[in-house]
This record gives C-alpha cells, structure tokens and sequence, in this order.
C-alpha cells in the first residue's frame, strides 16, 4: 500500500547526536570519578532510553546498582539540558528527503527513546521549518519496541499503521516497526551495520538518505 505518512527515529537516523550526548556522559563520567567513554563506546551503547545508556557506560560492576543509575542518569540528564542543541546539523541529504516527503503530503513524526524534551527541542532547531507535526521522545507511555506509541502516532495522524513506514538505523527501530505493524525501513548511515538490520528482518534497507527516499515514493 502507498505511504501515507512516516514515523522517523532520530538518533543516528536524521542526524548524529553521539559528540552531544558523549560530552554529556563524559562529564558526568568526570563528576563521579569514573572512566571516560570513547565514541564507539557511546554508539554501542545508544539506543534504548537514556536509563539504559547510562547503564551502558558505568563500569560494569556498578551497573546493576539501581540507586547509583538513578543518580548517574540524574547527573547526565542535567548535563545533556546544556549540551543537546550542540547537534545543530542533521546527516547529508536528510534535509531534503524531509522536504519531499512533507511536499508530497506525507505525514511525518520523530519517535525516539530519548527524553521527550530534548526531542522535542532538537526536531525544532533541526528542522524549523515545521515539517514534522509530531516529536515525541520518552514519557510514562512504553519506550520502542513496544508499539503502544508508534500506533498512537499514526492514528493521530490518521493513517493506518500498515501505511505508515517506520524508520530507523537500529534493531529497536525494525522490533517497534513490527510489532506496531509497520512497514519497516532501516538506514545504514547510523550506528548499526546492515547485516544486523537484515538480521532483524528489515522490509527495506537504504544506504542513502536518497535511496531511502525512493523506496518511500516507490
């Protein structure tokens, strides 16, 4: 069925967030006295809400310590209110794939497992042009892969969800997509390989923000 609207991920799909979000864990990092994380560390890491990326990067034997993540992720998240609108520019050709899209009719949403605050400033100084009508991060409502929110989305946009593709650079992004129903497409330009895309059974797998743009209209 034709597209009628599309839900994107962010991080790692319309644009790089990694240094803002490392500068972020490296500080607090610094503020607790434990190691710094490199950029591949931060990548690997990234993915399931900030919660978990917070447990990603403590040394491993404090990880489980649900007390001392509650106060990491506490730190990190006053250190990334200062340091997110760093990520001023979104990855080569995105901006124009958007722009289509939005020309064409398309209804377009951000869907990220980052807190709903710096997705929702972020979208705004990325794309201020207002092309998505919807940017939503974590809330209280289930994170990605459930597929509470994605379907919600795209009733609200008045789509059904076997019209509205899902896109996304990771296996949360083609999880959310199927089990919400979706079409789902992944982009290899992120921070996860194609072979672990198709692993995930990805419907679609574009290695450009140009080739993603022609399976969209396709």
């Amino acid at each position: 069925m034709k597209i009628q609207a599309a839900i994107f991920d962010l991080d790692g799909t319309l644009a790089d967030t990694i240094d803002a979000i490392r500068q972020s864990i490296n500080d607090t990092m610094r503020q607790y006295g434990y190691p710094e994380r490199s950029y591949d560390e931060v990548r690997r890491a990234i993915g399931n809400g900030a919660r978990n990326l917070i447990r990603g990067t403590l040394p491993a034997e404090l990880a489980q310590d649900e007390a001392l993540v509650s106060r990491v992720f506490s730190t990190y998240q006053d250190n990334y209110d200062q340091n997110h609108l760093a990520t001023d520019r979104c990855y080569d050709g995105i901006p124009q794939v958007i722009s289509d899209l939005h020309a064409a009719g398309v209804r377009l949403a951000v869907l990220s497992n980052k807190q709903d605050r710096h997705v929702r400033g972020l979208v705004a100084q990325l794309f201020p042009n207002g092309e998505f009508e919807i940017a939503m991060g974590q809330t209280e409502l289930p994170r990605k892969p459930d597929p509470t929110v994605p379907r919600m989305l795209a009733a609200r946009m008045g789509v059904a969800p076997e019209c509205c593709a899902f896109i996304g650079d990771s296996e949360v992004d083609i999880r959310t997509a199927k089990n919400a129903g979706m079409p789902s497409f992944g982009c290899t330009w992120g921070y996860r390989d194609a072979q672990l895309l198709a692993d995930e059974g990805a419907d679609h797998i574009a290695d450009t923000p140009e080739a993603l743009c022609m399976m969209l209209f396709k």
